[in-house]
């Protein structure tokens, strides 16, 4: 009797562990909410959500810190970049997935919220980005290279203070 419990909530939480490495689907309002976060409150909050420490660069100018998630196939990059307080209108957060369908859903909500086309362009690694403007507000979002080839592709989302 008490083998079959074992087994059967050892079960049970195979079948739940999908739930558990689920990518996180952050917002537009959350993204923004990042970059208006101190540099500590972003690490605790990140942190809560799962996110692993991945690397800090700091110069005179700048501090980036970024956290990675892994979950099944899919990986997301999270990247605070807080800048000198003469340069702080330069804050951003990057956030980067390898799931498609998380990236889709941020681009339909920047639409749905009133942010309209505006730049595009190529990045001088090959990838190519949208821009969305709302009054003052500006979203980017970079598409990989057709051909990239190595792995999966990596979908990014730079929301600016």
């Amino acid at each position: 009797m008490k083998h079959r419990l074992i087994a059967f909530f050892a079960s049970l939480l195979m079948l739940a562990a999908p739930a558990f490495a689920q990518q996180p689907n952050f917002t537009l309002p959350q993204l923004k909410a990042f970059v208006a976060m101190s540099p500590d409150a972003f690490r605790q909050e990140i942190k809560r959500q799962g996110f692993s420490y991945r690397d800090k660069t700091t110069t005179e100018w700048v501090s980036m810190i970024e956290y990675d998630r892994f979950a099944g196939d899919h990986t997301t990059n999270v990247m605070k970049s807080t800048y000198v307080e003469s340069r702080a209108g330069e804050d951003s957060i990057q956030f980067s997935t390898t799931d498609k369908a998380v990236f889709d859903v941020l681009v339909k909500e920047a639409r749905a919220a009133g942010y309209a086309p505006a730049d595009k362009g190529r990045i001088p690694g090959g990838e190519t980005y949208q821009e969305f403007k709302r009054k003052n507000e500006v979203v980017r979002f970079v598409y990989p290279k057709k051909e990239s080839g190595m792995g999966l592709s990596s979908y990014t989302a730079v929301v600016w203070r």
